[in-house]
Parts: C-alpha cells; structure tokens; sequence
C-alpha cells in the first residue's frame, strides 16, 4: 500500500518535472515499455516509461534495479543528489545510464510553480525563505551533531575521541609485545 502510494506520487512530481523538459523525453523514448525498480528502504517504487516518455506506475519484471541507500532518504530535503549517491544497479545498464542521467539533471523550480498561485516576486521570496530555513536547519543539526560528540568525547567521557582511540590502540598494540616477549623470557629462563 506504501509503496503504491509512493510509487503514484514519484510518478506525479517526475512527470510534472519531464512536462518542461523535452532533453529528458527525448532520453527515455528509446526505453518505452522498459520497467525499473528503485529500491530505497522502506519503499519500493515500481516505475515504467510510457510511449509518450514519461513515467507511469507499473507492475511485473522490472528491466533495471536500483538499489539506494536508505540513510540517504532524509539528505534529500537539502540536496536532491543525494539519492544517487552509493546506489547499486543491477540489469540494463544502458536504460539504468539514461534513467541515472534523466533523474540526476532534472531540476525542480518551485519558484516557478509557486508564482502561477502567489505572483513571481511573493513566490521567490517564499522558497528562498523556506531554503534559508531548510540550511539553518541543517546546519543546526550538524552543529548539535558536533556539540553531543564533543561532550560525549571530553566532558562526560563515555565515548573516546579519535586520537585517544588510537593512543589506547597503540598502547595495548605495546603492551601484548612486551607481555610475549616477557613470556619468552621465563620459557628460556625455565629451559635455561
């Protein structure tokens, strides 16, 4: 059911995308009636490219699948390439290239999308809020990020930061040397 849903939805926002783009058609033509399957834990979406060279929600053997890294699925409010990055492909690699090719340079213009409801300069104004919100966001996030690992590594040490990592590594590295050759010391010591 989720996967449907997502499926139709990708479908909708990907052709509404492709509608002012006829590079990206022109690309999947060639691969009409051709399936992939794009596999993004927890979601599955089934897509197929139409006779018109858009997308529509499929079912059956998919031509090419598309494995994507889950952990990317959050990255993808503030950088859309996130999405392809570490995937794994598995079948037609040319429809896999053309589809690869047609998602990572199709580009959304909200600003455009928005201006037919709010007017041109409401509507720049309104996403680029909304970006400077989405990065204040993200940058807070990573600076909590940085914050709790700090505190973790140094005022409340339950975790160790990496220099002291690899000290106590070389260390106990020291250590089981000097305790082998001790333990050949008392073996010749004994045989002696």
């Amino acid at each position: 059911m989720l996967d449907q849903f997502a499926s139709q939805a990708t479908v909708a926002l990907l052709n509404h995308l492709l509608a002012r783009e006829t590079w990206a058609r022109e690309k999947l033509a060639p691969f009409a009636g051709r399936r992939a399957r794009i596999e993004a834990f927890p979601i599955v979406l089934l897509l197929g490219v139409a006779k018109d060279a858009t997308f529509e929600v499929t079912s059956g053997e998919p031509h090419v699948t598309i494995a994507v890294d889950g952990a990317q699925l959050p990255a993808l409010l503030f950088d859309p390439q996130a999405l392809l990055r570490n995937v794994r492909l598995s079948g037609d690699a040319e429809f896999a290239q053309a589809l690869s090719d047609v998602l990572r340079n199709l580009r959304p213009e909200p600003e455009e999308d928005l201006a037919r409801f709010v007017g041109d300069a409401a509507a720049v104004r309104i996403v680029g809020f909304l970006r400077a919100v989405a990065e204040q966001l993200r940058e807070g996030g990573a600076r909590l990020t940085a914050t709790t690992a700090d505190y973790f590594a140094a005022e409340n040490p339950l975790l160790a930061g990496r220099d002291e990592a690899a000290k106590f590594s070389a260390d106990v590295a020291a250590l089981r040397d000097a305790v082998e050759r001790f333990a050949k010391r008392v073996e010749r010591l004994e045989n002696g």
